[in-house]
């Protein structure tokens, strides 16, 4: 397996080379001082297991392990740390597990061989339209969202993108005649299964309070509309989920850029 270590300390990098480098799983082993270096080279290389200290100047290894999430979904995350009050944040970003300084040979032994058994995640085609109305599609395949309120709730998720919903968010847009929490926790459910069903069930995130699209993992117009892509700029004839009211404030950003 191809493995990074990420450290600032220089002692704890030479100590990490010098203990895993010869071990069986590693094909080989590259070491950063940074969060930045290391996804520099995530980047353009393949990676299939990351060591990360928490504890680091300017992006700590939480931060820097879900960038590598978005970057390979499938990169086995592992931290290292000296505080074992961590190993909760670290399971809260698909770690697959954590070394506790001072660690010895074994210990770093036992966490590849883990990562060698945990199977890659094959990606699926996720695309989501927006325009005219909310369509998605996942490997070419159309699926059926369903439930009126709950193809509503997946296109406000879409809506929010990476600024993310909350329960209450959630409950004043969609049922604010209605606020009731068992209604949206409903919805919620019939929404995840379906997306279990089609196969993608990490297309929404949770971190904290919020859930979110994940957007790294989806081909949208709005989107590309958003970063400025020409062709659908150019076929955008005005309409964006035109069945939903909440929908018309991006509607008149959209309308901005494309008469711009």
């Amino acid at each position: 397996m191809n493995v990074i270590y990420v450290d600032d300390e220089f002692m704890q990098l030479q100590n990490f080379k010098l203990t895993a480098e010869s071990l069986e799983y590693v094909d080989s082993l590259n070491i950063f001082d940074s969060g930045k270096k290391a996804l520099e080279w995530v980047d353009s290389n393949p990676v299939d297991v990351a060591f990360l200290d928490i504890e680091m100047p300017e992006m700590n290894g939480i931060e820097l392990a879900r960038r590598l999430k978005k970057a390979d979904r499938n990169i086995r995350l592992i931290f290292v740390t000296a505080y074992e009050q961590y190993a909760l944040q670290a399971f809260g970003v698909d770690a697959i597990g954590y070394l506790l300084k001072p660690y010895d040979r074994e210990d770093i032994k036992k966490q590849l061989e883990k990562a060698y058994y945990v199977r890659d995640i094959p990606r699926k085609k996720i695309q989501i339209k927006t325009m005219p109305d909310l369509a998605l599609y996942v490997d070419g395949s159309q699926v059926v969202i369903g439930h009126t309120k709950q193809a509503e709730l997946l296109a406000l998720f879409v809506d929010r993108g990476e600024a993310g919903l909350t329960k209450n968010d959630a409950m004043e847009t969609l049922w604010a005649e209605f606020f009731s929490e068992s209604v949206y926790w409903t919805t919620m459910s019939r929404l995840k299964s379906m997306l279990d069903k089609a196969g993608i069930s990490d297309l929404i995130i949770t971190k904290g309070q919020s859930k979110y699209i994940n957007v790294d993992s989806v081909d949208c117009d709005l989107y590309r509309m958003l970063k400025g892509d020409e062709s659908v700029i150019r076929n955008y004839q005005g309409e964006y989920l035109k069945e939903y009211p909440w929908a018309q404030s991006r509607q008149k950003i959209l309308d901005e850029i494309k008469n711009q």
